[in-house]
Parts: C-alpha cells; sequence; structure tokens
C-alpha cells in the first residue's frame, strides 16, 4: 500500500519549496530580461498555474514585472535608459534591416514625421537618397543627417536639447507639432508590451511623442524584438492607436506576433519578403 504520509508535503515544507522557486525565477528573469511561462515551467517542473501564482507573489514584492506571456525584469528599473551611443550599437543589425524595410513605405509627395532615437536615425541615413518628399523631425542627428539631402524638404522641431541624447523637446516642441499634420510618423519607444502598451523610460518626451501620434494619419512603430514584453516608465499610447509595426524576425520568440496581428495591427518583419513602395529615384528590392 502506498503510504500517503510520504506523498504530503507540510505547510513549512511548501512554504520552503515557494521561496526557492521564487529565488530561481527572480535570478532567471534578471539574468535574461524576459522570460516566457513555457521556459519557467519548464525550468521549474511545475504546472503553468503554479507559475502564474509565483509571477503574482513576486510582481507584489516589486521582484519582477510581469507582461503578456511571461515576466520582465526590474533589475535596471522601468526608468532605466541608456545614452544614445550605447543605443545605437543594441541590436544594430536589426535596427539597420528594420530601417531598411520602413523606407519602402515611404512614397513621393507624402510629408513624414521621425522620431529621435537610433533606429529612427538609421532611418534617416536611408532617406538621404529620397527626392520628392518632406520631412520632420525632433533628432539632431537626424536632422544633420537628413541636410546632406537638397531633393527634400526637411523641417526641424525646435526645442531644449535632452541632455545624453539628441532629441529636442519642450513646450516649444510641442506647440509646433499641434499645428502640423503628416501622412506618417515613424514613432520609436523604449517598450512595448500587449496590456500596457507603448511606454518609455523618460516622462520629458512623453508629449512629444502623444503629439507625433496625434497629427499623424498612419502611426509605424519601429521597434526591434528586444522592446517586447517589456514595460517601462511612462505610458505613451494603448497598442490600438498603431497602423503598423516594424520588427525583426525574433518577434516570433516574445510570443505576441499573433496577439498583435488580432488586434489588427499589420506587423511587418524586416529581413522577410515584403510589400512596400519607396521614396521617388529608388528601384523595389
Amino acid at each position: 500500500m502506498i503510504d500517503l504520509q510520504a506523498w504530503l508535503v507540510s505547510e513549512e515544507e511548501f512554504a520552503i519549496l515557494q521561496a526557492e522557486r521564487h529565488e530561481i525565477i527572480t535570478q532567471y528573469v534578471n539574468q535574461k530580461g524576459f522570460a516566457s511561462i513555457s521556459e519557467l515551467t519548464e525550468l521549474l517542473a511545475v504546472s503553468k498555474p503554479t507559475v502564474l501564482r509565483d509571477l503574482l507573489k513576486l510582481e507584489e514584492k516589486h521582484l519582477i514585472i510581469r507582461t503578456y506571456g511571461g515576466a520582465a525584469s526590474l533589475h535596471k528599473g522601468t526608468n532605466f535608459e541608456p545614452r544614445h551611443s550605447e543605443k545605437e550599437a543594441q541590436a544594430a543589425e536589426n535596427k539597420e534591416m528594420i530601417a531598411q524595410l520602413a523606407f519602402t513605405f515611404i512614397h513621393p509627395g507624402e510629408t513624414i514625421l521621425l522620431d529621435s532615437g537610433s533606429t529612427a536615425l538609421m532611418l534617416a541615413k536611408q532617406l538621404v537618397k529620397a527626392k520628392n518628399i518632406t520631412v520632420i523631425t525632433n533628432d539632431i542627428k537626424s536632422a544633420m543627417c537628413l541636410s546632406e539631402n537638397e531633393a527634400i524638404d526637411l523641417v526641424v522641431l525646435g526645442g531644449q536639447r535632452r541632455r545624453g541624447v539628441y532629441s529636442l523637446v519642450g513646450p516649444f516642441t510641442e506647440l509646433l507639432l499641434q499645428n502640423l499634420n503628416v501622412d506618417k510618423v515613424f514613432l520609436g519607444a523604449d517598450a512595448v508590451d500587449i496590456q500596457k502598451g507603448i511606454t518609455n523610460s523618460n516622462i520629458d518626451e512623453l508629449n512629444i511623442k502623444k503629439g507625433m501620434i496625434a497629427i499623424a494619419k498612419e502611426v509605424i512603430l519601429l521597434a526591434d524584438s528586444s522592446k517586447f514584453n517589456q514595460v517601462a516608465f511612462s505610458h505613451i499610447a494603448d497598442l490600438d492607436v498603431l497602423d503598423a509595426i516594424i520588427t525583426d524576425r525574433n518577434i516570433d520568440q516574445k510570443g505576441v506576433l499573433k496577439v498583435l496581428q488580432e488586434k489588427g495591427i499589420q506587423v511587418h518583419i524586416a529581413g522577410t519578403a515584403q510589400k512596400g513602395g519607396k521614396a521617388e529615384g529608388e528601384e523595389s528590392n
């Protein structure tokens, strides 16, 4: 006969097991930045409901952030923001492919708005070959890059330069935005989460990004896959403001592609066959 007593776990022993799981989860998530539910169930050899309960407890203790399909690290904090030079180096190859694909969605005669950031800068470098478009930006580096092309009309939004980066912010920038209308905005963000939307690490850019969304006929988010299942300090907008997202192939590993498509958001993946339009003067891929 099976000794049922031997299989029973006391309340004290259960607490120890739970504490061990919590420590393992916290360390694992901090090391990777993000962990999916399936990863954690396999790592701990427990059921999905057990992992979900553990994540809820850990979030209550402010040790992790629960996201769609898993958990994100609080190791660097939601207001952590690398300097511009560090941003340029992060996922550089993916960002360049995203910029190349974004360029194919720009048509002659359009007015486009470029947000600040490293991926937008790579798009600006693509645009030095374009003709017959108007480009508006609040990024000093992008503006310097675009100023080399006399075949486009360049508008630079004035404002105060943010320390450590090259974006212009403040009431002057916001006022100028309110008086403009654009065909497309290519928006950047520090983090994207299914439930908590588009978020940014710095609150100074919050009203600028909101203003960009408000004046654009079409909102296109440029975000490499590392931005997904992450949450930053300030909320920009929910995902339903987006018409499209341009990202890289690794988005499949984040478990969010199907959900984004179900929300009616077009997801374009750089490095795969895509259909778009180029600015005048460029041949199609």
